[in-house]
């Protein structure tokens, strides 16, 4: 059975939302304009913003420790934004079936978990045998996480919005599709 890897940001939902939220616990809402802007520069690293927005001195551990505790306390308040699906949404749930689905994200696994479970294909997914920044910590163009992949599961196919990923997949080996949702 041939397996389809799935990035999650931009390919089956807009994150961003998520993100800022997230991202807005964390600073109390204090540096919402500057946040606006920077993502409006087209920066997507949320660590990038927050130093940036926040002019704060923060190492990436730190920063990913608070980013995970506003996290759950926004999950846990039932105050973190419903993603919305994109059409890869509907095309996994028709074809479920005909595909083992992993996903392989660089996103933190809570975050990844939440938002495949609201969109109501958790269950689909060979969570297991899934990557997040928990189970690999190498970002995904260095191509380190879909070789992992490739190891477990030969016959793969990466589904992707990002020129990252695709490198990735270039290095790992794995044939892929760039799709492009707006």
């Amino acid at each position: 059975m041939k397996t389809i890897i799935f990035d999650i940001d931009g390919t089956l939902t807009d994150m961003w939302p998520i993100e800022k939220s997230v991202l807005l616990r964390m600073t109390k809402g204090k540096y919402k304009k500057e946040i606006n802007a920077l993502k409006a520069m087209n920066i997507s690293d949320t660590y990038i913003i927050f130093r940036n927005a926040t002019k704060k001195s923060i190492n990436k551990t730190e920063y990913w420790r608070r980013y995970n505790r506003a996290f759950s306390m926004l999950l846990r308040t039932a105050n973190l934004p419903r993603p919305k699906p994109y059409s890869s949404v509907d095309w996994i749930i028709k074809n479920k079936n005909r595909y083992r689905l992993v996903y392989a994200t660089g996103g933190q696994e809570k975050e990844t978990k939440y938002v495949l479970k609201k969109l109501k294909i958790f269950d689909l997914f060979d969570d297991a045998n899934s990557i997040t920044k928990n189970r690999c910590r190498f970002s995904k163009k260095t191509g380190i996480s879909f070789r992992k992949l490739k190891k477990e599961f030969g016959d793969c196919l990466l589904v992707a919005d990002g020129d990252n990923d695709i490198i990735g997949a270039r290095r790992a080996g794995i044939q892929f599709i760039k799709i492009k949702n707006n």
